[in-house]
């Protein structure tokens, strides 16, 4: 039985991505520890803004090019993933990433055939914290045209008021 006076201890640790010191002092019956920090802590990821994309139904969008960052974590050790809110449009499997470091591309390539509009989003993480960016994506259905032109039915090409046959 007794008291301990109190009794510095030094404590040196890693908070949410910054170093802290701390004190833990005794005294009588009393703990305490005294927490202070020297670091700015783990913040968000960074990514650029993706314009909003059109194309016709036979067609891709890609590579676009946009860039990601973090204060803490190395650029290259981020991941990036990708989605689409309408998956019978383009499906997750369709948004694939390229580039590295700082510098990424995006390729997205809708079902062939198809048209309509989805929204990607574009995720960077740094393991704990996330960032997004989102654009629309809108494919235009391809029209044929057909020519309608009595030349082109073996009307009168040459229009001399007889009937060319075909």
């Amino acid at each position: 039985s007794g008291t301990l006076d109190t009794v510095p201890a030094n404590l040196t640790g890693l908070i949410e991505g910054g170093p802290v010191r701390g004190t833990l002092q005794i005294t009588g019956n009393d703990l305490e520890l005294v927490v202070t920090g020297t670091g700015t802590g783990n913040t968000a990821p960074t990514i650029s803004d993706i314009a909003n994309q059109s194309l016709s139904s036979s067609g891709t969008v890609g590579a676009l090019a946009f860039t990601v960052g973090d204060a803490q974590t190395a650029v290259g050790s981020l991941q990036v993933t990708g989605s689409s809110s309408n998956t019978s449009l383009v499906p997750n499997a369709n948004i694939v990433f390229g580039g590295s470091g700082a510098n990424r591309t995006i390729t997205v390539t809708p079902v062939s055939g198809l048209s309509g509009t989805t929204t990607i989003t574009v995720t960077v993480s740094d393991g704990v914290l996330t960032a997004q960016d989102t654009f629309t994506l809108s494919v235009n259905a391809m029209y044929l045209s057909w020519a309608t032109g009595a030349e082109s039915f073996g009307g009168d090409a040459n229009r001399d008021g007889v009937a060319d046959g075909m």
